[in-house]
């Protein structure tokens, strides 16, 4: 090793780098993993949420007491508005608190400011600050009037999904602000605790509770169990870090293949030498032993190079993590399974690989070893004509070792394909986002208070607008226990009503059937409804709660729908006759500024929210995963580079004598630099084409396991034609590269050097 130090250090850096990348993400696994959950739990999150006519802290005493529930208190979430602009309204989520010093269930921490806030103001959660305008927000309770109050402080709550993810605020209120808004200073919703601890558990404990406060008088609209213990956002890291998990030990195996092809080309170096050392006593289990502790060096030495800079990237890829999801991280400790997975990758892995090679050299005869020519009868280049003799000869040294190339294409065809799959799975993304986007042939979507047939005939007038629908809009349920969080958000399914006439929604079909002008039963259900309903399919018949009357449908077909979450579509006047009249407004224009003006002027009360907006939700919910995705696939194609680097320099060694022949017979050295690197640069596009076809597959699986992570539908293949340029140009240039430096140490080699080289 000492005498090719060059293919050593090589080795080191390439084992080292996959090291670092198991390191980096089983590190941030296990700190994210341990820190999201102590977040959650550490808020103690309500087992579960009544929605109720009214709630009061006398009626969650007399809950305390019931049969399964530890504890319980009474709160309120509104869903209101905020104006961020002349003519703009955002979503701000308050959340109701009678008592900010007697808080057991849901609770939050104080960062900043008063303690409660004052009457008139409201804290916001941290998260939220870039959502929230500076200064007094104007806030806009649904049916009422707008008011103003001040933001008094901040709180961190990481029961929630990031605002800025959702495109929201969230406000922290005590029920005097809420009546200094207009609203009711009666609280409505009902959170306990309970004894059990699954979802069926905690459903089952719902139920009897609910039941109980009927016969007490009470209306019960809507019960809510979240998953438990899990943050809304838990399912999607833990599948980022599965993914990102599959790449690095990808990475590794690159580099524990790259130490074989090294090893594999130092031991057919050292064939002769091997054939002595038998001739002279030597067992095949002490040369294969020989070699075997070179391996193991080398993996102790890429550990000690590997461990602590995976460990450091794994607390900062955590850091990145906790700041995404809006955590605060009480430790960075690292588990002792982690180094030991590290160490233990380092070492075994190559090792294993290398097991191949060394196997086969220890196990040659005596006569094998000393009459190795390191030649082998090549016969594909024979067949090519037309070529000149130094591209000729360049083709038929590729193929003179046609198991060292295998290896190399390999390397480099793994590592492209690598690449290129980051990179067709990001344009994959984005070419979802902008089809689901263009699905919706709206701008702005308003959620009014009250139906309102003038306001949409003046809507219709303003200047800009091309179209204006009106749609129906109400919370169900598939049973009646829903996932929801308390954000509103995360978890929820609703009831849609659409026009028969409408042009505004433009979804694709994957089973079944679109609605048709006269359906009264019939409902299709969007890709997100598979959370709520996973083995619904077209032809079934579906219950859906609706505030607490079950309602029957027939399911029509399936859509595949983005950056929503689970609906079902119905009829405009299927939703009437079974939710109430329609109210929520769809709008196609080209001046929501006008729209938004219109809706100031005629005191609308409601919410709305523009496509962009939405489309920036969406956006923000997974960048991190692709940008990952990307920056493995660029350390990939570098392993890989680092491959055919490492399979060209020792190829070089062991032609140094024929370099010296071919000198003496004329050669020059610009010939052998020429041989060499198309040699090299035939490799490269050979790999190319390979590692384009090898991403075909890794395309598909990834682009199916994100989608479904993210919209609960496979992402469509997608070939970025950037992509295979850029790889195109990596390739030739990284092959290239490889082969330049080997290639002009021969060149430089007098032909005494090279005769006398052993």
């Amino acid at each position: 090793m000492a005498l090719a130090w060059g293919r050593t250090v090589m080795m080191i850096v390439a084992i080292a780098a996959g090291v670092t990348g198991i390191g980096a993400v089983l590190s941030a696994n296990a700190i994210a993993s341990r820190e999201i959950t102590r977040n959650y739990l550490g808020t103690a999150p309500a087992a579960a949420t009544l929605e109720l006519d009214r709630a009061d802290a006398a009626l969650a005493e007399q809950v305390r007491g019931r049969p399964g529930i530890t504890d319980a208190q009474a709160r309120a979430t509104l869903t209101a508005t905020m104006r961020i602009g002349p003519d703009e309204w955002r979503t701000l989520v308050l959340f109701v608190v009678p008592d900010f010093d007697d808080m057991r269930i849901s609770t939050f921490a104080r960062e900043s400011g008063a303690w409660p806030p004052p009457s008139g103001t409201m804290l916001i959660e941290r998260a939220a600050r870039d959502m929230v305008p500076p200064g007094p927000v104007e806030v806009r309770l649904p049916g009422g009037q707008s008011r103003t109050i001040t933001v008094s402080g901040t709180v961190h709550d990481p029961s929630l999904a990031p605002a800025w993810q959702d495109r929201a605020g969230y406000g922290y209120i005590t029920p005097q602000t809420l009546a200094v808004l207009g609203g009711s200073a009666t609280l409505d919703e009902l959170k306990i605790r309970t004894e059990a601890t699954t979802r069926e558990g905690i459903a089952q404990t719902s139920r009897e509770l609910a039941a109980w406060l009927r016969t007490q008088g009470n209306q019960v609209h809507e019960i809510q169990v979240p998953p438990p213990g899990q943050h809304p956002h838990e399912g999607q890291m833990q599948a980022l870090m599965l993914m990102l998990l599959i790449f690095a030990l990808l990475g590794l195996m690159l580099a524990a293949i790259l130490v074989a092809a090294v090893i594999g080309g130092m031991l057919v170096q050292q064939i002769r030498q091997i054939g002595v050392m038998k001739a002279i006593g030597a067992r095949a289990g002490q040369i294969a032993g020989l070699y075997a502790v070179q391996v193991l060096l080398l993996g102790l030495a890429a550990a000690a190079v590997g461990v602590p800079v995976g460990t450091l990237a794994g607390r900062a890829f955590a850091d990145v993590v906790a700041d995404l999801l809006n955590l605060n991280l009480h430790s960075q400790a690292v588990p002792l399974w982690v180094y030991a997975s590290q160490l233990a990758a380092a070492v075994l892995v190559p090792l294993l690989v290398a097991a191949v090679p060394i196997r086969r050299a220890a196990r040659l005869t005596i006569r094998e070893a000393i009459s190795d020519y390191g030649v082998r009868q090549e016969t594909v280049s024979a067949r090519l004509t037309g070529l000149s003799r130094t591209l000729l000869m360049a083709l038929r040294n590729a193929f003179r070792r046609r198991a060292r190339l295998a290896l190399t294409l390999g390397l480099l065809s793994v590592g492209g394909a690598l690449f290129l799959a980051g990179l067709n799975v990001a344009a994959a993304w984005q070419r979802t986002v902008d089809d689901g986007m263009a699905a919706r042939r709206y701008d702005m979507e308003v959620r009014l208070a009250a139906a309102d047939p003038a306001l949409v005939e003046r809507i219709r007038t303003t200047p800009g607008v091309t179209r204006v629908e009106t749609w129906g809009g109400a919370p169900t349920a598939a049973g009646d226990v829903v996932s929801t969080y308390p954000d509103g958000g995360h978890g929820s399914f609703s009831l849609r009503g659409v026009p028969e006439d409408s042009r505004l929604l433009d979804l694709p079909l994957t089973s079944g059937r679109w609605l048709a002008p006269g359906d009264t039963n019939a409902v299709v259900l969007n890709s997100m409804a598979a959370n709520p309903l996973p083995d619904a399919k077209a032809g079934d018949t579906l219950t859906l709660n609706l505030d607490g009357r079950a309602t029957t449908w027939h399911i029509v077909g399936t859509v595949r729908e983005i950056g929503s979450p689970a609906a079902a579509y119905v009829t405009k006047t299927a939703f009437e006759q079974h939710a109430g009249p329609a109210r929520d407004l769809r709008i196609a224009t080209s001046d929501t500024a006008a729209v938004q003006r219109a809706l100031r002027d005629a005191r609308v009360e409601g919410s709305n929210l523009a496509t962009a907006e939405l489309r920036e939700a969406v956006g923000g919910h997974t960048f991190v995963l692709i940008g990952a995705l990307v920056a493995l696939a660029v350390l990939m194609a570098i392993i890989g580079v680092l491959g055919l680097t490492a399979t060209t320099g020792t190829s070089m060694v062991e032609r140094t004598r024929e370099f010296a022949v071919m000198q003496a017979i004329g050669a020059t050295p610009r010939t052998v630099l020429g041989i060499v690197l198309g040699e090299t640069v035939f490799v490269g596009l050979l790999s190319w084409l390979a590692a384009a076809l090898l991403a075909l597959p890794v395309s598909w699986m990834i682009g199916d396991l994100l989608g479904d992570l993210a919209f609960r539908a496979p992402l469509p293949l997608t070939i970025s034609p950037l992509a295979l340029g850029l790889w195109a140009l990596a390739a030739v240039a990284g092959s290239a590269l490889a082969g330049v430096a080997p290639a002009r140490r021969a060149a430089r080699l007098t032909i005494r050097q090279a005769l006398a080289y052993v």
